[in-house]
């Protein structure tokens, strides 16, 4: 019993700012198969060779991939065949070539290889080619394996290696790695006997000149931005109806907002900076201590409540703060927050930036009939963040699915934004030191007064 306070907190958060996973577009059987990495390092290699006329049985099959400056790739393949097929593989290299190549036919990542050469020695196929579009160079010159990115693929991978090993260009170092491999000497390297083998879910790698702290923020940014660019038009629908949600409730807040109750911004602020701090505190526990959350769920909860704290916080002084120093501490917070969260990953950071709609309930309170422009601002940005959430959390749909998607997706992310970002407006529309709210004139003179 004692667990579910910490659960419901971390679900509500992670309502307001889930960054966590990719929402699936169709059902899973509707994918295609998975396709093999290696292509000539199993299964494939043996059908080929059976079809040839050349019984084949593959003992051990290994694969290194070097990731180039121009963004291709090259494999290495070394593949120990039992000595019969080597002998025959041997002695007839028009044959060996062509059941190396009728072995890429079967769902590979390579379609037509480049630059080949076969050759056997000890028992051992040995084979290299080229593929074009592995990788691509981001920001700060790290470079992104599109090849293992499952945003630019529609089919799963699959090892069917007994070993396989991706090398960045020279000069670079792994600074982001698949959680099922592992890292050896500036590479990322799978095996079938890892305790989890084979390509999981998650297999996004990048390389970069360190792996310091700001080569993993520059790799994690352009991870999301690299999403944001294979976004599709047909996936905005997916902030049709928070958008819509959005405009109503900012519509009904002008018209009937001063009836609204107002809050007294030192107690109420007090008091939800606690609650995120203890939010900050429950997660940053579950990540270096006992799982009581997923670790995804746990970033989520930790960033989105580190932000709201900060907000929070500045809220306990709201009565001093102008409307444009509101919304620009708010800013400030946000992106001090996603700059740290983006050193740390990609959930992480995706959970800043879709935090910050949340938060800019505050400066929206401080700013209703007492600025205008930060009014507007805020409102306008409101307006358009639900487009913003559509395409982190589906870069592709199609208009219909995109609407039945929003239901799981940017509807309870707004809901609950709202939820989150009501209490905030309230603290912002407290009232003044005078003891009373404010209209646009009043302020700008007690401004000039000021």
């Amino acid at each position: 019993m004692t667990a579910r306070r910490p659960t419901l907190l971390a679900v509500a958060a992670l309502l307001v700012c889930s960054g966590v996973g990719a929402v699936a577009v169709g059902p899973a059987a509707a994918a295609p198969p998975p396709e093999t990495v290696c292509g000539v390092c199993g299964d494939g290699l043996a059908a080929a060779a059976e079809d040839a006329g050349v019984p084949l049985t593959v003992e051990y099959g290994a694969a290194t991939i070097r990731v180039r400056e121009d963004g291709s790739g090259r494999w290495h393949a070394r593949v120990r065949v039992d000595d019969r097929a080597a002998d025959r593989l041997a002695a007839n290299a028009t044959l060996r070539e062509r059941v190396v190549r009728a072995s890429f036919d079967r769902r590979t990542v390579v379609d037509t290889p480049r630059n080949l050469r076969t050759s056997v020695a000890n028992d051992t196929l040995v084979v290299t080619f080229d593929r074009p579009g592995v990788a691509h160079r981001s920001l700060g010159g790290v470079v992104l394996v599109d090849l293992l990115d499952p945003r630019a693929r529609r089919a799963g991978l699959d090892l069917e290696a007994d070993r396989l090993r991706i090398e960045g260009p020279n000069g670079t170092v792994v600074s982001r790695a698949p959680s099922a491999a592992t890292v050896e000497n500036g590479a990322v390297v799978w095996r079938s006997t890892d305790e989890e083998p084979g390509l999981g879910s998650d297999t996004r790698l990048a390389f970069a000149l360190s792996d310091g702290p700001g080569a993993r923020a520059l790799t994690t940014v352009g991870f999301v931005a690299f999403g944001v660019g294979l976004a599709e038009p047909s996936a905005l629908v997916l902030g049709l109806v928070p958008a819509l949600g959005f405009a109503a409730l900012l519509l009904a807040v002008a018209r009937w907002g001063d009836e609204l109750p107002t809050a007294e911004s030192s107690r109420v602020g007090t008091v939800l900076a606690g609650a995120s701090a203890a939010g900050v505190l429950l997660a940053a526990g579950s990540l270096v201590g006992p799982d009581l959350v997923a670790p995804a769920v746990a970033e989520t909860v930790l960033v989105f409540a580190a932000l709201y704290g900060a907000v929070a916080r500045l809220a306990v002084d709201a009565d001093s703060v102008s409307p444009r120093a509101a919304l620009g501490w708010t800013l400030l917070g946000a992106l001090s927050v996603a700059a740290i969260a983006s050193t740390a990953s990609i959930v992480a950071l995706r959970a800043a930036l879709l935090s910050i709609p949340a938060v800019l309930w505050f400066p929206l309170g401080r700013a209703r009939g007492r600025d205008r422009t930060a009014t507007a601002v805020v409102a306008l940005t409101l307006l358009v963040a639900p487009f913003g959430a559509a395409v982190l959390y589906t870069p592709s749909a199609s208009p219909l699915l995109g609407i039945l998607l929003s239901v799981f997706t940017t509807v309870p992310w707004a809901a609950a934004t709202v939820a989150f970002g009501l209490p905030l407006y309230l603290l912002g529309r407290g009232p003044d030191a005078d003891g009373g709210a404010v209209d646009s004139a009043d302020w700008t003179e007690r401004a000039s007064v000021d």
